[in-house]
């Protein structure tokens, strides 16, 4: 599958990542680890911000349950966040990184007020920036603090990091059936209540166009280059592997408007003889409408005979009625259960016009496929708008749409000539 190219991430960690192998606290050997990994991606002249959960210290939601005031509770909460973002800012500037953080709350000895655009200046500048404390009120989880700061801050793709490797119908961990969904859309999210981050924060994707990504904690990092981080596919994603969608779906819908184009190029009587010219008739099969050709064989007796066989007796009759009702103009004769369908021979006047009429029925079905382009790249346009894909995507699907329209306009033209061959033969 395709990649996604960004130039600004936000990545939000649980609480409990920190944890590591522990049931409390922070684990100095993977905290480590984990600013090893955020490091090799910031050294790639990514601009890189963090969000991280306060759960391996203190969760306000669960003691609430327990009679704890829910406010004092969640602001408790928000201090854990702080108190790991600070762990995490250690962490990094041990290996030599410049880092920020931020706080929601007023914490000046500690760490800077958060600012949206001092926040900007410094992602601009190189500089990690750790968003902590939430956005600064109770009932809002670190979950939707990450796709605030995400939208606020223009990143290009929000990343959570979680101990599974992407969107399960259930904890895949505790549930041995639990249905993996490789991809998804907002909506799918939430009218099946799954558990991919909090309601407001899927929200605010959504209605904002943030593309989302699950990612496994304890899998490899991401690979980078010079320019860009890549994040390869095994992870949920709403963005660009869309693209792979609208090509199959233009593949899809031209290849029908050719095929459509073969069928009524089909209804237009040559004068020779072809099976494929009774493909649109349909007899009534015991209270179904079928195409003859699925009660009966359908041969070529000679270069103007249809021989037409059913294969039960009692439909001899159905059949013969079903060919002469139709619009082909064409007067079969029966003998015993054999059909013969004499073509009579077309005029010169006739031929030309039924030219006319084939190659007005291609022109319809290039027009067909032109739309089917357009609406393509219309797609596009709306991915770029909403940052799920970047120009240069853009401009790689376009030009992939382009190859596919020039593909089926060509097999218009092929199923054109080939008819008007047919429509000429004397």
């Amino acid at each position: 599958m395709s990649d996604l190219i960004c130039r600004r991430i936000l990545l939000k960690l649980s609480g409990e990542a920190l944890m590591g192998e522990g049931d409390y606290g922070v684990d100095p050997d993977y905290l480590t680890r984990l600013a090893g990994e955020v490091r090799q991606i910031a050294e790639t002249g990514v601009q890189l911000g963090l969000v991280i959960g306060g759960g391996n210290i203190f969760r306000g939601e669960g003691l609430a349950k327990g009679g704890l005031n829910r406010v004092t509770g969640d602001y408790m909460g928000m201090l854990a966040t702080l108190m790991n973002a600070l762990a995490m800012q250690d962490a990094l500037e041990r290996q030599g990184m410049q880092v920020r953080v931020m706080s929601a709350l007023r914490i000046n000895q500690v760490c800077e007020d958060y600012i949206q655009r001092r926040a900007i200046r410094h992602l601009e500048k190189g500089r990690v920036v750790i968003f902590a404390a939430g956005i600064g009120n109770p009932f809002f989880t670190t979950d939707s603090a990450a796709s605030l700061r995400a939208i606020e801050i223009g990143a290009d793709l929000l990343i959570k990091a979680t101990k599974v490797d992407g969107v399960y119908s259930a904890d895949p961990l505790t549930t041995a059936d639990a249905v993996f969904y490789p991809r998804l859309d907002y909506t799918q999210v939430l009218a099946q209540n799954l558990k991919v981050m909090d309601a407001t924060a899927i929200v605010l994707c959504r209605d904002q166009g943030m593309p989302l990504r699950i990612m496994n904690i304890n899998e490899p990092g991401p690979s980078c280059d010079s320019c860009a981080v890549r994040i390869s596919e095994p992870w949920w994603t709403v963005g660009k592997e869309m693209i792979d969608d609208i090509k199959k779906d233009a593949t899809t819908r031209m290849g029908k408007s050719v095929e459509s184009l073969g069928h009524e190029l089909a209804k237009v009587r040559t004068g020779r003889a072809h099976p494929s010219l009774l493909d649109q008739v349909k007899v009534s099969y015991y209270g179904t409408e079928v195409p003859v050709n699925q009660v009966a064989n359908v041969n070529v007796e000679d270069a103007r005979t249809l021989a037409v066989t059913p294969w039960e007796q009692s439909m001899v009759a159905p059949v013969d009625k079903a060919i002469r009702n139709s619009d082909l103009g064409l007067n079969p004769s029966t003998a015993g259960n054999v059909i013969r369908v004499p073509l009579p021979a077309l005029t010169e006047e006739r031929r030309k016009d039924l030219i006319r009429i084939v190659r007005h029925e291609a022109e319809n079905a290039r027009v067909a496929i032109r739309n089917i382009r357009r609406d393509a790249n219309s797609d596009l346009k709306n991915m770029v708008k909403e940052k799920m894909i970047s120009e240069d995507d853009e401009r790689r699907g376009q030009e992939m749409i382009q190859k596919l329209t020039d593909k089926y306009v060509k097999d218009v033209d092929q199923v054109l000539e080939e008819k008007e061959k047919d429509l000429m033969a004397v």
